[in-house]
Order: structure tokens, then C-alpha cells, then sequence
């Protein structure tokens, strides 16, 4: 069997990937050792990249390419800091830069990853709903403005403000304009955070708990205690805009693009992870009943999640090509953009959750551990599904507004394929319950009815996307057929009460498609590219029996006499 995909072409942090900075760091290394070699590692990547501000603003093939490499997973924190750094902040203050010389020295210092540069847009107390952000920038006689934080609510969260990293922090804080006391909508400012060793006057950065399994990241609450700032703080005019929600849509564009971009990190991450799997699965054995060394991946139980993996991996690859040529055509309706970002997101986390546990179950005690790598990609992906917009509340605001007909989605190219006629089929059932409600998208009924339909909708909008869009590719038509196979027992009622396909008639297809690929295993996964990437000890015996030579190992000459009159002691023989 050929695939589509030759082997991948050589990444510029391949190097890297061997380098002494990504070897796994020391765990006795203190919280503040293990954040700065973070830093150093998303700066290294940025250095291996150099991308360009035309790179990031017109979103060129190297913007995309830095989002999919696939050093990602072996530093998940790394890469949180290179899209913040990238994506938000120089992608907010670069169009801006074009026109203002006065910008172009900040924006260098940040495209060359010499100061550390965050987005602060989100608050405590509106997550999701931040187009009511409390922060405020009141211009004040001068020209200048007061950036202030006016109670705990309005507290910015997430971003990394603390003085770690050893470089100085800039931040693009997004801020409610206050113009002689009226609401002129969000902004975006320039403010200094702290040069490195402590915070700026007036500022202040609380460093939250680091989350579950993941590399450390100071993430933070951020606080504004009437901080002053130049006039030449503010990116755009103190116009009142005729739309409050436009130009708040406007302000935070990159967010967007982020929904987008971050998403792809979710191939990376099933790359690293099912060549862990896969080459465990070859290598691991059990007796079997002849007595001879068995591999586990013999079973067809160990074989489902693996070649499931690696179906979604090649046809993920091409729908997120095929989604970045929509995303940046100009003549786009805004909306249907913000459709597509939200669609992909919707699947690949969906793909990549699912999948990523099935394999670290299937590599036992082994997938427990975060040396191996996958339950450690899982739990950096859990933050990449609320990043830049939670999943399910992107899914309830691109299917209310399709289901209300304010706009369409990207038609099928065949509305005869399966999963075509599942969109359809759950497009009919919601419209259906929509036309019964009698009322606004906004009353409880459709609150209680309809909300819960939107998240498999939208799903399903996308799986139909990602099989066509792998479909032009040329994906091999045995992974095709997997990756079908697989939509289809994700609601395998569905396809059993609306086309007859028996329960059996759909493990029939899954059984084939799996036989047809299995001889090809070895092939499909070092066509990954994952290899050079993968630091998991559990991959071959040589890299297992490296990492038992090197944990910690005791021994001594204790005795304990645990039953009286008897001696444990060594056998001579």
C-alpha cells in the first residue's frame, strides 16, 4: 500500500529535537529551573523559525508550518509561549506597526523573541463572556490613559505576566475605552509588565498552581492599579464605533487565527503518540499458545486505536490545509472564517481526546507515566480545547446561528457519502426541533432542547469536511475507508435507524479496512516523521534498557528478621 504522504521534509528544529535543551529535564529541578528552561526552548524554536511580520499578518505557509512541527509535543509550555508570542501579540501590533514607525523597534524586539510578549484578554470573571471585560483605559486631560483593574472580577487570566524567563514582559492588555466617562469599546494597549527581575509600578501578577501534567508555565492573575501610560499606548483611534460587537470581533481577530493554528498542535500530538503506541505494541510481548514470544499487537483490541490514530492523523493533516487555503481567502464572510476555525477545532479535539486516551489504556501502566509521552500530550491538549475559545461554546454559536439561518457553512462536494447524509440527516432533526419550539434561539426551550444537539452538529459538519478535504489530497483509500469507519460508530444508532447499516454491517467495515492496512503498519508510522521527535523509553529496548540504567538505584546490606528465628540473607550457589 502507498500512502499520499512521502516522508515528511526536514523541520527546522530537527536539530533541536536533539539538542541537550530538550532532553527531559532533571525532576529535581526546582519549579523556577524547570520554567526558565521553558523559555529558553520557545525562544530556541522561535531563533530555528525566524518568522517574518509579513509572515505572521498574511498568515503564509511558515506561520502554519511553525503550528504543526512537531517538537510541540515534547514541549507543550514551549509552544503556548511561541503562539501567544507570535499569533496574539505581534499578530494584534504588527498591522498597526506598518504604519506607526514609532512600533517597529517593539515589534522587532518581539518577532526576535528578545522580550517575552503576552495577550491579556480574558478576565476571571468573563471567560467566555469577554466582551464585557471590566478592565479599563480612561483617557485622561493629558492624552494619557489610566489603565486600571476596578475589582477582583476584572483580574486578566491566564497569560504569564510574572518576572520569570530572565527577559522583559510586554503584554497587548485588551481594555474598555473610557472617553469623558462613556464606553467607547475594547482596545488594545501597550503595556510593560517588568524587565525581567521584578513587575512595573502598579502591577501586579499572582502565579497560579501549575496545571496537571503539564510543563510549567507561570500562568497568572494580572492586576492594574491605575497604571499610567503614554498616549502612544493605544492601538486604533477614541472613536466610538457604530458596532460595539463588530469592533470588539475586530480588536481580537487573532484570536481566530489562534483557534485555528492551535488546533493543528492536535496532529502533532497523535503523531508523538501513536508512534509511541505503535512501536510498543511491536516490541511488547505475552506468551502465546505455543509457548513463543507473542507481540500485543497481534490482537486486534491493540490494533483498533493505533490504525484509528493514524487514519484521523493523515486525513486531519489534510483537512487542516485544506481549512488554512478557506481561512485566508479575502472575499470570506467573516462569520463562515469563524465557522471553519470552530469546525476544525471541534474535530481535532474530539480526535485527538478520544484517541490519545485509547492509546496510553492500551500501553498499560506504561501510558501512566509522562515520559511517554501521551497521557502528557493528552493533558497539554485538554488546555488547547478551552484555549482561544472554549470547544462546546464555539459549537452553540456557529450551530445557533446556522440553525437561524443567518449564514452556511462550505456545501458537500458529494451529498451521496455517508457522512454527508449524517450532516444532513442531523441538520433535519435540529431544524425540526427548532420549528417545533416556536420560539427564539434565546428561551429556555431552546436552551434545554436544542444546546445539547450543537456540539455532535457541528462535529459532524467537520468529520464531512475532513473526508473531503482528505479526499482531494489523495489520502490512500484504505485510511480513507478507516476514517469513514470510524465516524460511523461514533453514532452508530444514526446510521442504523436512518441507512440500515446493521451494527455488524459496520464492524465489517472497520474489520477490512483495519486487515488492509495492518501489513503497512511499520511504513504508516515512520511516515509520521515522529521518530526523531519521540523520547519515550518505551519505543525500542535499547532506549528502555537506557532509561533503567539511569533511574535511581539502591541497594545496601539491611536485615530484618521478619519471622522469629529465621535470616534473609543471598543464595550462593
Amino acid at each position: 500500500m502507498e500512502t499520499s504522504y512521502n516522508a515528511p521534509t526536514q523541520s527546522p528544529t530537527l536539530a533541536l529535537a536533539a539538542s541537550p535543551l530538550f532532553k527531559r529535564a532533571d525532576p529535581a529541578l526546582s519549579l523556577d529551573e524547570r520554567t526558565e528552561i521553558t523559555y529558553q526552548r520557545a525562544r530556541a524554536i522561535a531563533k530555528a523559525y525566524a518568522l517574518t511580520p509579513q509572515d505572521i499578518v498574511f498568515l503564509k505557509p511558515k506561520f502554519w508550518q511553525l503550528h504543526m512541527d512537531q517538537i510541540a509535543p515534547m514541549d507543550g509550555a514551549a509552544t503556548t509561549l511561541i503562539t501567544i508570542q507570535y499569533n496574539l501579540a505581534a499578530g494584534t501590533l504588527a498591522p498597526f506597526a506598518l504604519r506607526r514607525p514609532e512600533l517597529q523597534p517593539l515589534l522587532k524586539r518581539i518577532m526576535d523573541f528578545d522580550v517575552s510578549a503576552q495577550f491579556l484578554l480574558s478576565e476571571v470573571g468573563h471567560g467566555l463572556d469577554s466582551p464585557n471585560l471590566e478592565t479599563t483605559a480612561t483617557l485622561l486631560p493629558n492624552g494619557e490613559f489610566d489603565l486600571h483593574t476596578p475589582n477582583p472580577r476584572a483580574a486578566k487570566w491566564m497569560p504569564p505576566t510574572a518576572p520569570k524567563g530572565s527577559m522583559p514582559r510586554v503584554a497587548l492588555v485588551i481594555a474598555r475605552l473610557i472617553v469623558n466617562g462613556e464606553n467607547r469599546g475594547v482596545r488594545p494597549f501597550v503595556v510593560a509588565l517588568g524587565d525581567g527581575k521584578q513587575m512595573c509600578k502598579g502591577i501586579t501578577s499572582k502565579v497560579l498552581p501549575t496545571r496537571a501534567g503539564a510543563k510549567p508555565v507561570d500562568h497568572a492573575l494580572t492586576y492594574f492599579d491605575h497604571v499610567r501610560l503614554p498616549a502612544e499606548a493605544l492601538l486604533g483611534d477614541i472613536e466610538k464605533p457604530k458596532d460595539l460587537r463588530q469592533n470588539f470581533l475586530n480588536v481580537i481577530w487573532r484570536v481566530g487565527v489562534g483557534s485555528l493554528a492551535l488546533s493543528t498542535l492536535s496532529i502533532t500530538a497523535m503523531k508523538a503518540s501513536v508512534y509511541v503506541a505503535g512501536r510498543y505494541s511491536l516490541r511488547r510481548t505475552v506468551t502465546g499458545t505455543d509457548g513463543a514470544p507473542l507481540p500485543i499487537i497481534a490482537f486486534r483490541t491493540q490494533q483498533l486505536p493505533i490504525f484509528h490514530t493514524l487514519a484521523q492523523v493523515y486525513v486531519l493533516e489534510a483537512y487542516a490545509k485544506d481549512a488554512g487555503r478557506r481561512f485566508i481567502q479575502p472575499d470570506l464572510d467573516p462569520r463562515v472564517r469563524h465557522g471553519i476555525a470552530a469546525t476544525l477545532k471541534a474535530v481535532m479535539v474530539q480526535h485527538c481526546q478520544s484517541s490519545l486516551y485509547s492509546l496510553a489504556e492500551r500501553c498499560g501502566a506504561q501510558g501512566l507515566f509522562e515520559h511517554n509521552q501521551i497521557i502528557e500530550s493528552q493533558l497539554e491538549m485538554r488546555g488547547v480545547a478551552i484555549a482561544e475559545g472554549d470547544v462546546l461554546a464555539l459549537c452553540i454559536r456557529l450551530a445557533s446561528e446556522l440553525l437561524i439561518g443567518r449564514y452556511e457553512m462550505p456545501q458537500p462536494n458529494d451529498p451521496t457519502c455517508l457522512l454527508a447524509r449524517h450532516e444532513a440527516g442531523l441538520f433535519a432533526e435540529c431544524r425540526a426541533v427548532v420549528a417545533g419550539l416556536g420560539e427564539g434561539h434565546r428561551s429556555e426551550a431552546f436552551n434545554r432542547r436544542v444546546l445539547p444537539l450543537c456540539q455532535p452538529l457541528i462535529e459532524a459538519i467537520g468529520h464531512r469536511m475532513a473526508y473531503e478535504a482528505a479526499v482531494q489530497a489523495k489520502v490512500n483509500p484504505d485510511l480513507l475507508a478507516l476514517y469513514e469507519a470510524g465516524i460511523v460508530k461514533h453514532d452508530t444508532s444514526w446510521y442504523v435507524e436512518h441507512l440500515g447499516l446493521s451494527r455488524r454491517t459496520q464492524q465489517d467495515m472497520e474489520d477490512r479496512a483495519v486487515s488492509a492496512a495492518l501489513p503497512h503498519l511499520e511504513a504508516l508510522l515512520e511516515q509520521t516523521g515522529a521518530k526523531p521527535y519521540c523520547v519515550a523509553p518505551i519505543v525500542s529496548d535499547n532506549t528502555w534498557a537506557q532509561f533503567v540504567d539511569n533511574l535511581p538505584t539502591y541497594g545496601g546490606e539491611a536485615e530484618l528478621e521478619l519471622i522469629p528465628g529465621t535470616r534473609q540473607g543471598v543464595a550462593r550457589l
